[in-house]
């Protein structure tokens, strides 16, 4: 099936790349094709055959192709370039570094009010030294960054058209990666960027961010909306401590514990991005070996405040569910439909159902069931089991009337498959429970089809291992039985416990 991100592309083969028009009105500005002419298509190989692999690719090469626009558009109207400020990124990066070799500004000699007249009468020579060491560094920035800049393409081609011995020739230059940590260094040094040489909390944001992106295995889209999130959280919270130069040592826990209480009043909010900023610090202590910084927001999580204020979610009532189960069925969006199926009558989650690729649907099988699993475009979450689970009649009867895409590897909802999709399932769910079946209360929610399965079993006094296996709730039995089968569970050994389930018909005690 072709990828739904623009200017992506895949060729016969297999492989990826991008390609992307460059307007007619900025073509002269963009650098030429390697026969000198002028370039109509951005072509670049991503030189992969993986989805998942391409759209990472796909992103620095989307930047690559922005920034060499946006130079094209300042030349059209006549603008100078502007030089592209790096990124706090590399600016952190850079900084420590500059550091490490002794050359930021911070770093000069100083004299203090207490000097001898020995440490005055050599200040001179200190200073002199001081010059001479990050005259030297910057020199050598300066190399790198002419051989990494200069655009020795176009010169040679200067040259052969004689432009390079008009009068007035500048040198040309590629545009700048504000991801540049070499180009960013050589502007603290050189005193144009101002930072401080302790450890602030911008530092230690950027390597949190790092860190985690490498450590974690996402799906580019969940990491993108999972960075711009984090992102905004550490940013707020270093605002509210004054600002980009918060030192690290100087975060005080009386005031970080009085900032997550006013502005995260529900413990559940404030435990959740509380052990967000705890993992900054604790990664920075983790990576900078010798620099450990004390944790103010160590031990701040309330969780049993935190279960006080929880409104927990209940399961449906059987007369909540027949109705559920009428309207679904009767939704025009066949993929809603389904998705709002399998969560019923498989206990998943959204995400779980809207994530599954053709080859985990199994209808033809003797037993016909849905594999639950990591894929190429869904990523199962920690606290889930991948497992096998046989499908009943209702839905499986929906399935066979659904026009399946035809790649194994296809996902199989093609307009809810991501986390966009994810979250539109949601709300059209959550349309018919509050407002088609007019439920207000907060207990109640698409989701409370995973609690009546869970009510349904213990009511039919199902082993809670397994129950908690077809859901894929992790747990001590759970895990058991999945090290023993694994994704290859034969479907027939919980097709018993899936009937008996849904021979249930009274299953709770509800409070009205």
């Amino acid at each position: 099936m072709a990828p739904k991100i623009s200017y992506l592309f895949q060729s016969k083969t297999g492989f990826f790349e991008y390609r992307r028009r460059v307007p007619p009105t900025l073509q002269k500005h963009f650098p030429r094709s390697s026969k000198g002419k002028l370039l109509t298509e951005w072509k670049k190989a991503l030189d992969t055959k993986i989805e998942s692999v391409a759209q990472r690719r796909w992103v620095a090469e989307n930047e690559r192709f922005e920034a060499t626009k946006r130079k094209a558009e300042e030349l059209l109207h006549g603008e100078v370039p502007k030089t592209q400020p790096s990124n706090q990124s590399a600016i952190s990066s850079a900084k420590q570094m500059a550091v490490k070799y002794g050359v930021h500004p911070d770093q000069a000699p100083t004299l203090g009010v207490d000097a001898t007249n020995e440490q005055i009468q050599n200040f001179p020579q200190k200073i002199k030294e001081w010059k001479l060491k990050v005259r030297e560094h910057k020199g050598l920035l300066l190399d790198l960054i002419e051989d990494e800049y200069i655009d020795e393409e176009q010169r040679a081609k200067d040259y052969q058209s004689g432009r390079w011995g008009d009068y007035g020739y500048q040198t040309p230059y590629k545009p700048e990666d504000p991801n540049d940590p070499i180009l960013a260094q050589y502007r603290i040094v050189s005193g144009e960027t101002k930072v401080t040489a302790h450890a602030t909390w911008s530092d230690a944001t950027e390597l949190y961010i790092k860190t985690n992106k490498q450590e974690t295995i996402r799906l580019p889209d969940v990491e993108a909306k999972w960075e711009t999130k984090t992102r905004g959280l550490l940013k707020r919270f270093e605002n509210a401590m004054g600002g980009d130069n918060t030192r690290l040592e100087d975060l005080d826990r009386e005031t970080v514990k009085d900032w997550l209480w006013e502005t995260y009043p529900k413990a559940g909010t404030r435990n959740r991005y509380n052990n967000t900023l705890s993992a900054v610090v604790n990664c920075w202590n983790r990576e900078k070996k010798g620099q450990s910084i004390f944790n103010p927001f160590s031990g701040l999580s309330n969780k049993k405040r935190e279960k006080d204020e929880r409104e927990e979610r209940r399961s449906f009532k059987p007369e909540e569910l027949s109705e559920y189960l009428n309207n679904i069925i009767n939704i025009k969006d066949e993929e809603v439909k389904l998705i709002g199926l399998l969560m019923i009558y498989t206990g998943c989650r959204t995400s779980e159902a809207a994530g599954l690729q053709v080859r985990d649907l199994r209808i033809d099988s003797n037993m016909p069931h849905v594999v639950y699993r990591t894929n190429s475009i869904r990523r199962m979450e920690k606290s889930d089991l991948e497992r096998a689970v046989p499908l009943l009649s209702p839905v499986l009867d929906a399935f066979r009337s659904y026009k399946l895409p035809t790649a194994s590897d296809a996902p199989l909802f093609p307009t809810h498959y991501h986390k966009k999709g994810h979250e539109n399932a949601s709300a059209a769910l959550r349309n018919i429970v509050n407002n088609v079946m007019g439920i207000s209360a907060r207990a109640v929610v698409p989701y409370s089809a995973r609690h009546t399965i869970r009510d349904r079993s213990a009511a039919a006094r199902i082993d809670l291992a397994r129950a908690e296996y077809i859901m894929g709730h992790i747990s001590d039995g759970s895990s058991k039985i999945h090290k023993e089968y694994g994704t290859k569970t034969p479907p027939e050994i919980l097709f018993d416990d899936m009937s008996a389930i849904f021979a249930v018909s009274d299953w709770g005690f509800y409070e009205s």
